[in-house]
């Protein structure tokens, strides 16, 4: 009875050493499974992470298919719900060239694992080959999900789907859903697409989706469309965004006594901000409507040309007709109204300075539009030659802007 009481401690003492020896054997499997797969198997046989990476190295040699499978084949063994393993027996059909085998064992892995980056991208491209473009973008899509840093490595592919007439349906479907990285996609279309006529019907099928296009997604591709001269187009595009209520405002000047608030995009206002001048939309006596444009000065020195709007006017007489109003407006130059070419610059005319203190009164300018002077802006501004000129203080009101054809 001694000797058994005696020995037990020993005992003991050898069940923790062992017990010390597994488990610093399995943190060093762990340790070694992704840099050295073949000493972390020493350490545990059926450690899956360094079986699978075994098959990964393995299979890069093909006098080493039939180790790659083995290795492949055991690590499915150990871990049965992951499924990179079958991405490493679809490259090693893929190698004997059995596509069929490659593209089911491909889709295992894809099901089992999908954020295996190899796996989704193997499927995208085998998709897209087969013409089978609805498939192809839900791998894409799970790709810029799973590693929104593969965009800008696939800005080729998904300029080239965005000109691709069939792609468009089921491109636009998917942008419906608001993917993550749709923002991006759109800008980059309107930024760097090449055939704009190709792209076009991608922006019309995203506007017909539900949700349509939201100012941000909308801007760049009208401003696209404006710098290559295609004003009539982005008018109509954008003309077909606006909110019902809207519509009413459409004609040469939209929105001219400012009822709406302004959204900084395509053919509607757009006020920028500037030190020493706060421009807002405030009710007042005669105002027409319930809003007009106020614009108060501080006395300082502002380089003024902050209120403006992009016209589609085409070539032909017009007549810009609007009301002013001036309280104590000190300023040596006036503000005055100025319509130029989009393109170029070219001056069309400018309406008398406003300037003093004046009631509402009206306001005209006869212009003619010349052939080649596709868009033009409207612009509010201070005349300034030099620094001095553009001290200014005091309130200036405008409203019920308008643009007539003359005969």
């Amino acid at each position: 009875m001694k000797s058994v009481k005696a020995a037990w401690p020993w005992l003991a003492l050898a069940l923790l050493a062992f017990a010390a020896w597994r488990v610093g054997g399995l943190a060093l499997a762990d340790h070694f499974a992704e840099t050295d797969p073949e000493r972390a198997l020493f350490w545990r046989a059926d450690h899956p992470v360094a079986l699978l990476r075994a098959a990964e190295l393995a299979a890069e040699e093909p006098l080493r298919a039939e180790e790659a499978k083995d290795y492949a084949e055991r690590a499915l063994a150990a871990d049965p719900l992951d499924g990179r393993p079958y991405r490493v027996l679809a490259e090693l059909a893929l190698a004997s060239g059995d596509e069929a085998q490659a593209a089911a064992l491909f889709g295992f892995a894809a099901r089992r694992s999908p954020r295996d980056l190899p796996s989704q991208a193997w499927l995208m491209q085998h998709h897209l080959r087969n013409e089978r473009p609805a498939e192809a973008l839900a791998h894409l899509d799970i790709l810029l999900r799973v590693s929104p840093d593969f965009f800008t490595q696939a800005e080729p592919l998904l300029l080239a789907l965005s000109a691709a007439g069939p792609v468009h349906q089921p491109l636009s479907e998917l942008l419906a859903r608001q993917p993550p990285w749709r923002l991006r996609f759109l800008r980059l279309v309107a930024g760097k697409a090449t055939d704009l006529d190709a792209v076009a019907p991608l922006f019309q099928a995203v506007r017909q989706t539900e949700g349509g296009l939201a100012p941000l997604e909308l801007g760049p591709w009208l401003d696209r469309l404006v710098r290559e001269g295609r004003v009539g187009q982005a008018y109509l595009l954008w003309a077909a965004n606006l909110p019902a209520e809207r519509q009413t405002s459409l004609g040469n000047v939209f929105n001219g006594g400012f009822e709406f608030e302004p959204e900084p995009l395509g053919f509607d206002w757009r006020f920028s901000r500037v030190p020493g001048a706060r421009i807002g939309r405030l009710s007042g006596e005669e105002v027409g409507g319930r809003m007009a444009l106020r614009i108060a000065f501080e006395d300082r020195r502002v380089p003024f040309s902050h209120v403006r709007q992009m016209l589609a006017l085409p070539p032909g007489r017009y007549q810009l007709s609007l009301r002013a109003k001036g309280e104590r407006l000190r300023t040596e130059r006036g503000l005055v109204w100025q319509i130029s070419c989009a393109t170029g610059g070219r001056g069309l005319g400018q309406t008398p300075p406003l300037t003093g203190h004046r009631p509402w009164h009206a306001v005209q300018l006869d212009f003619e539009v010349p052939e080649g002077c596709e868009g033009q802006w409207l612009l509010l501004r201070i005349p300034a030659r030099i620094e001095a000129e553009q001290l200014i203080g005091g309130q200036a009101w405008f409203d019920d802007l308008k643009i007539t054809r003359k005969p």
